[in-house]
């Protein structure tokens, strides 16, 4: 097992790779912006616990940095699951008020549909805005594009995301068809910078989903 200076080292060698890595694999689970900032945040300083362990355990059995990619997809794995448990409210509602906030939670989080949300809302005495005055609230608050799910667990698609009428679908729809074309140009652009090898392997794991471990053997790593 390495010593905790030659697993330093070998980890600051290798960081440019693991958020590579990291940036990688949120673009393959829909994760963006400042979540995918956390992502790699947390990555790293679990990669760095108890003297750098995970670096330690490494046994030579593979390439060092396909021991690293399949280190970041398990931590990104526990990531998601973590976020599904947590729930924050987007800058944009916090800035609408505390009934935005309420409001984004209940429908974004919950599932309500908008008018389950206003009725809860009102009762609680939270509210005494009308349906059409929170759907116009609703609208003012960015829809953030959902984690794609861990596999193994029920997909939630944008067909099962609550809305407010029809037009609002379009609205979201439309936003959604920009978004996926502005992650593919983003994911391009990051495959670019990898190495043949490595754009091999993030395409053989990721885009056809064979194992880590079948890819490693494949490529002889």
């Amino acid at each position: 097992m390495l010593d905790r200076e030659a697993a330093e080292a070998l980890f600051l060698k290798h960081l440019d790779w693991i958020d590579k890595v990291a940036s990688i694999a949120c673009s393959n689970h829909g994760i963006w912006g400042a979540d995918a900032e956390d992502f790699t945040a947390w990555v790293r300083m679990k990669l760095m616990e108890d003297d750098y362990a995970v670096v330690r355990r490494f046994l030579g059995n593979s390439e060092f940095r396909t021991y690293l990619a399949s280190v970041v997809v398990r931590h990104l794995v526990n990531f998601i699951r973590e976020q599904r448990g947590r729930w924050r409210p987007s800058a944009a509602a916090e800035r609408l008020g505390a009934p935005a906030v309420d409001l984004e939670m209940l429908v974004r989080h919950d599932g309500y549909t908008l008018q389950q949300a206003g009725e809860k809302l009102r009762t609680a005495g939270r509210t005494t805005l009308s349906d059409a005055e929170l759907a116009r609230l609703l609208g003012q608050i960015p829809e953030r594009a959902p984690l794609r799910p861990v596999v193994g667990e029920p997909a939630v698609g944008l067909d099962a995301a609550p809305g407010t009428s029809r037009a609002d679908d379009r609205v979201l729809a439309d936003e959604a068809d920009r978004r996926r074309a502005e992650m593919l140009g983003v994911l391009g652009t990051a495959m670019e910078q990898l190495e043949p090898e490595e754009q091999l392997i993030v395409q053989l794991h990721f885009a056809e989903g064979h194992t880590l471990a079948d890819v490693a053997r494949a490529l002889r790593l």
